[in-house]
């Protein structure tokens, strides 16, 4: 029986294919399943508009990841944290504290299960954190923690927002030139 696959099926193909199975597969697997649709000239056309579409929104998607990669790629997050005499924190800056920061401070939205590495950051010091947005696209994010006892005598806080604001208005003039 020939029938034409509308999502991609590990061990059969991938979506629009048309390929020949054995009847009671389609009818107890596929069929039920919404995998496949019965091979007719009708659904091969619905079928090639639907790839139409999922190639447009895929591509309008990755668009999108690029200019959202471009944006993060230029901004540096700032963590103030109470922290011990050899540099370790007292508690840690996971993934959801950096997410929870872009959200905040730069309106940026990201899912913390993209952040890589997965695990929370324990020391002070400067880190490169890799961001997978899509498939193909990756950003890179620095992040700074630095202890609250420097800040205190450095004044560096204060410093440190007038680089947020710079990136602020950077951000605000990029989405302006769109």
């Amino acid at each position: 029986m020939k029938v034409i696959l509308k999502e991609n099926v590990e061990t059969l193909g991938y979506t629009g294919d048309v390929i020949e199975v054995n009847r009671g597969y389609a009818r107890n697997y596929l069929f039920p399943r919404g995998l496949a649709l019965e091979y007719t000239s009708g659904n091969l056309k619905s079928i090639e508009h639907l790839k139409k579409k999922e190639w447009e929104k895929r591509n309008r998607e990755a668009l999108e990841a690029k200019e959202l990669a471009e944006r993060i790629n230029h901004l540096e997050l700032l963590f103030t944290v109470k922290s011990g005499k050899d540099g370790k924190l007292f508690g840690s800056v996971t993934n959801k504290d950096i997410a929870q920061s872009l959200a905040d401070n730069y309106q940026i939205e990201i899912d913390r299960k993209k952040i890589e590495p997965n695990e929370p950051l324990k020391k002070i010091g400067n880190y490169q954190l890799s961001l997978r947005l899509y498939t193909d696209v990756e950003a890179e994010l620095k992040v700074r923690i630095i202890p609250e006892e420097e800040t205190k005598k450095e004044g560096i806080h204060a410093e440190d927002k007038k680089e947020e604001n710079k990136a602020e208005e950077e951000n605000k003039a990029i989405e302006e030139n769109k």
